[in-house]
Order: structure tokens, then sequence, then C-alpha cells
């Protein structure tokens, strides 16, 4: 028997040790506690949902705060890289995740890995990363998902890594942000509420965001024109907006849809991106409402409201990668959308990396090498 087959087969049982104790040793937390970032449950995650590369996959279950502010349960995943921990701890990467729904099915720590997430995921595992992948509140845990909203997504980032901090696992204090698409506004959004509210998840030294939507109050009416072009996504993109707008003031949404748009944005609350881009069989986000031109009376304020974090408060460097060839969420404006978030935030750098020819998906894949570069630097 080799080495370090035992040096792993120690690692898995220490691992499950500490699981063990950390689960009998923490109070159990409820919707009703007021204290957010607590653990509150841990366990080994199934293996039809984890990568390839990790040597222990645990699903966690923690505090923070849903749409509404009030105290709330998430859920998420540790991926635990092979080997040995370095001294301090395994640096932590925090992988924030791109659409997959806004209902409890569409937990993307309750699903098979995507074979672009585990080509790119496997390859930060062996560079001896551990890997934090927080649900996002709402998603596998009581309430709905409220989409792009960079509350929820924001504080279920930073309580994830404030939750972690309370295991004895052996993670380092410092932590790094990487999110494409959706997660790269989740990741915009933890970074800018970081100043104020990092409470105990000292220590994030940089970030990576891939397919960043810029302005949403700004290109989502855009989007629902009815000469505009894209990806068949983007439908389903729409229907959860206004899914979450509805939520969170009913009766700003609903007058306004088509008799189509009513069904498919109450049935996008439950149903995961695929599925939903099926149902749509080939309509575009116009179909959704009576008036393309104006989805809703004040859908950018309501857009705005809903998407917008601190620009100028950004505390670590960053790194904005974007494919041409992205007709997800067009790059028509992340060069410049670079250099303003560079004038706001003197104290950092920030570097916009574009992919020529890369589609949504594709420039996630592409920018792995300036990850990994960005990571070393910012981590080790």
């Amino acid at each position: 028997m080799s080495l370090s087959f035992l040096r792993r087969s120690g690692l898995v049982a220490a691992s499950i040790s500490m699981c063990v104790a950390v689960t009998l040793g923490v109070a159990p937390a409820t919707a009703e506690s007021p204290t957010t970032g607590q653990l509150s449950g841990i366990e080994l995650l199934d293996p039809a949902w984890t990568f390839p590369k990790a040597a222990v996959s645990l699903g966690i279950g923690y505090t923070t705060t849903d749409q509404h502010g009030a105290p709330a349960q998430a859920s998420g995943a540790l991926y635990l890289p092979p080997g040995l921990p370095p001294q301090g701890g395994w640096p932590l990467v925090v992988w924030a995740h791109g659409t997959a729904g806004i209902g409890d099915a569409c937990a993307p720590s309750r699903r098979p890995q995507s074979e672009r997430n585990i080509t790119y995921f496997d390859q930060i595992l062996e560079n001896g990363y551990a890997v934090l992948a927080p649900d996002y509140q709402g998603l596998g845990t009581r309430g709905q998902f409220s989409y792009y909203n960079t509350n929820v997504e924001g504080m279920s980032i930073i309580d994830a890594v404030a939750a972690m901090r309370t295991t004895p696992i052996p993670l380092s204090r410092r932590w790094a942000l990487v999110g494409q698409s959706e997660g790269a506004h989740a990741v915009m959004s933890a970074a800018g509420l970081y100043a104020e509210k990092g409470g105990s998840a000292t220590g994030l030294s940089g970030v990576v965001a891939t397919g960043l939507r810029t302005d949403p109050s700004k290109s989502l009416p855009e989007m629902f024109r009815a000469d505009s072009t894209g990806s068949k996504n983007q439908i389903a993109y729409a229907a959860y907006y206004l899914a979450s707008l509805e939520e969170l003031n009913p009766g700003s949404v609903t007058p306004y849809l088509s008799d189509f748009g009513k069904d498919f944005v109450e049935r996008a609350a439950h149903e995961c991106l695929s599925h939903l881009v099926e149902r749509a069989d080939g309509r575009r986000p116009s179909a959704l409402v009576a008036d393309p031109d104006r989805p809703t009376p004040t859908f950018a304020e309501d857009i705005a409201a809903l998407t917008g974090y601190p620009e100028d408060r950004f505390t670590s460097d960053l790194l904005i990668g974007y494919g041409t060839a992205d007709i997800d969420v067009p790059p028509t404006d992340t060069a410049n959308y670079g250099k303003e978030l560079q004038e706001l935030n003197p104290g950092i750098r920030v570097t916009v990396q574009q992919y020529p020819g890369k589609d949504h998906s594709g420039a996630f894949l592409a920018s792995l090498p300036d990850a990994l570069g960005f990571l070393n630097t910012h981590l080790r």
C-alpha cells in the first residue's frame, strides 16, 4: 500500500472525525436564530455531486439572511484537495455558481457537476486549493431564492466563509472569490459588501469574475425588446428576474405580463434553467410581457435596486474576464466598466481580460490559466 494512499485515507478519516465533532458540538441553528454565519449542519456529500479530484466533499448548512432581511438557512458544499494541508491550512477559493434556477431543486450542491466545472475545479483542487461553494439562500432551503439580489448573494458568500471559520477544518485565513455569469455578479456583490459586512470572514484577497453583467438596469430592458437577439437562455433569465421582483413586491410584475408570461414566470419559481428553456420553445423575453418596450412601469429602477452593489468599496484586486462571442451576457461595456472600477478604487488593481472567439461558457474555461496565476499571486 502506497504512502500517498495512506495519507489520502488518513485525511478522509480525519475529516470525517472533524465533521462529526463539529456536528455534535454546534448548537442547532434555526431560521429564527438571530446569529448569522453559524454552521447548522455538516455531512459527507453524495459522491455523484462532487469533483473527481476532491479528497473529501462535505455538504454544509449555515445561517444567513433572506431577501426580506430575516434570519434564514442556506446550504452549500466544501471540497478539500488531495494530500495533507500546508501549514496554516488550505487556501480557500469560494466558487459562486452561474444561473441554475431559483427553485429548491436547482441547488448546485445537490446536483451532478457539469463537465465544464469538473475540468475547471479539478485543476483548482489539484493546485492545492479548497473550494467552498454556497448555493445562495433559498436554493435548497426554505424560501424562494431572490435572483441577482445583491444582499442575498453577497451575504450567502460572506456568511458561508464565516461559518467555516467555526469548524476545525484546516483552512487558511486567506480566501479568494471566483464567479461566472450570475456568480460574477455574486462575487462582485460579496466584495462590495465585504468592507462593511465582512465581520469574521476576514482575509478576502482577490476576485475573479467572468461573464459579468455590468449594468443590469440598462441591459435587461434592452433584452426584452422585440428586436433583441441573444441566446435561447435569455427568456429563462428574464423570467427569473421577473419572478424575483414579483416576490419582493407582489403586484409589481404580474399585471404587466402576457398570458404566456404569467404561466411561464409562475413556473420559473420552481423549474431549473434547462427545463425552463425547453418550455419556452424558442420564444424571446418579449413574449413574457404585454409591452416589450416597458416590461413594467418601474422595471429599470427595480432592477437597479435589486442588483446594485457598492462600486467604490473594493478592497482586493479584481480580474474580470469576458468572451468576445458571448451572446448570453453581451460584453458591450465590460472594458469600460473595468476602467471605471479602477478610477473608483485606486488602491487596488483591476485587470480586464478578453478571450477572443469564446462564448459565455467558453470564456470561463479559457480564463483558467489566468485565474490560477491570479490565485497563486493572491493566496500563496
